[in-house]
């Protein structure tokens, strides 16, 4: 008769222990060799962190890592942009769960709310970094600011107690709550009351319904109030005009966020299109799109953002002037698009021809096809390459600092400048930094792993 082992519990420490630290012999080595190891690094990390550390560094120059050189006496623009794009975010996750929600009712699908534990974790990453620079606040004012955000995006959340029919709705919110945030900053002149004008008419265009019209009125309808809306933005922009902070202003993390925003937001949709044509029938087309990925892929970034300085001006028309943010970021989105449609292309190329032979069958036109059968199959299955690649060009926008732009990298020659911290803090100042970019990126590639769960990728 044989005995059967018994199975090691999980719930004792010493349990944990054996299952997690020596579940066979090579483990149990492996362990032995490397713990010595790992609790010389904490004792270092410790001393670093709690004993020797000069972290007054972070603590007297905290709003230049955060803002910058950004005018002082303009700095409630950067407060009310942050406070818009948390309600937003609480717009647009309280949209995106409650449209969720309704779905898998309409299938039948019992669902369950998300605990705040969970939320927490979810966010942990730049929990933990707030978390430090509350730490190294030496005022109230920062805990008052991050209560404003968090009751921002606490509000926005009532999103989810629209009805299903007015559930786009939250979409256009949450959309124009990002473009006046922006605008906050940028202003209200020119002609940036066009985004906001083209964002409202879709909106309203989108809302109508007009029952039991014919489609010819239903049109002219639609029509007039999609340029009654437009009216009514331009006006209210005529009469509030607020003067903007230029880009050569921005710097710190603030800009490192919207410089890798914009960068990755621009860059999607351009290398979708190019992956499109690079798998289109027309040689031209193809022949295009293939040459450009091939040589933006074939060249360093820097040199991208070289030429962007030095080159892009020669290519605009006479009298058109960018600001060297503007022209780092027209770079930043080129040389990302470029490796978006390399990843789109694969996903589409994963694709049996059978999903396209079966749209056929069914009478789709080659668009609808690819829009409704292929690309939502496509993009699913190249989420991670996708992130993994917009995680590559946020870090890379440390690259800026070689352009003379202070971005949160660069700030520390700002701070190194000053006489207190000329040759001393530099390690100090370089694990800070490190730690902005890896709650960020981090809490990307959580997001990552959260949506490919979801939409149970790989299986």
């Amino acid at each position: 008769m044989t005995a059967v082992a018994r199975p090691t519990s999980s719930s004792t420490a010493s349990g944990w222990i054996r299952g997690r630290l020596f579940p066979n012999v090579a483990s149990g080595i492996v362990t032995v060799l490397l713990f010595p190891l790992l609790i010389y690094l904490a004792y270092r990390a410790f001393l670093f962190i709690v004993v020797n550390g000069r972290w007054d560094v972070i603590r007297r120059n905290l709003n230049l890592f955060m803002q910058g050189t950004f005018p002082r006496d303009e700095q409630w623009r950067i407060l009310v942009q942050i406070i818009l794009m948390a309600m937003a975010v609480g717009v647009g996750g309280a949209t995106a769960s409650a449209a969720a929600a309704d779905r898998t009712r309409e299938a039948g699908i019992a669902t369950r709310r998300q605990r705040p534990t969970a939320t927490l974790r979810r966010f942990g990453p730049l929990i933990l970094f707030v978390l430090v620079l509350l730490y190294f606040a030496t005022t109230a004012n920062p805990w008052l600011f991050v209560l404003a955000v968090v009751s921002a995006g606490l509000l926005g959340s009532a999103a989810r107690f629209l009805p299903p029919r007015l559930r786009h709705l939250g979409w256009l919110i949450a959309v124009l709550a990002l473009i006046v945030g922006f605008q906050a900053v940028s202003g209200t002149t020119g002609r940036s009351w066009l985004a906001t004008a083209i964002l409202v008419s879709i909106g309203v265009w989108l809302s109508v319904r007009q029952e039991g019209l014919s489609p010819l009125a239903r049109l002219a309808t639609k029509t007039a109030l999609v340029a009654l809306a437009a009216g009514v933005v331009y006006g209210i922009y005529t009469v509030v005009t607020v003067p903007g902070i230029g880009w050569d202003k921005w710097s710190g993390l603030h800009l490192t966020l919207w410089v890798s925003a914009l960068a990755i937001v621009l860059s999607f949709p351009l290398g979708l299109l190019l992956a499109l044509a690079r798998r289109s029938t027309l040689p031209a087309l193809r022949v295009l799109a293939t040459g450009y990925i091939e040589l933006i892929r074939g060249v360093p970034l820097i040199t991208l953002l070289f030429m962007g300085q030095f080159i892009l001006g020669f290519m605009l028309p006479a009298g058109s002037s960018l600001s060297s943010i503007s022209r780092a970021i027209a770079a930043m989105t080129l040389f990302t698009a470029a490796y978006v449609a390399e990843i789109v292309r694969g996903g589409l190329q994963a694709l049996p021809y059978g999903q396209t032979e079966a749209a056929q069958a069914l009478g789709l036109t080659p668009g609808r096809t690819m829009r409704l059968i292929i690309l939502p199959q496509a993009l699913r299955a190249v989420i991670p390459a996708m992130v993994g690649q917009f995680i590559s060009i946020f870090k890379d926008s440390s690259l800026l600092y070689i352009l003379a732009i202070n971005e949160f990298l660069g700030v520390r020659s700002l701070v190194h400048a000053q006489a207190d911290f000329r040759s001393v803090a530099h390690a100090e100042t370089l694990v800070f930094v490190a730690l902005g970019y890896w709650a960020f990126a981090y809490s990307m590639s959580r997001e990552s792993q959260r949506l490919e769960r979801r939409l149970r990728v790989g299986l």
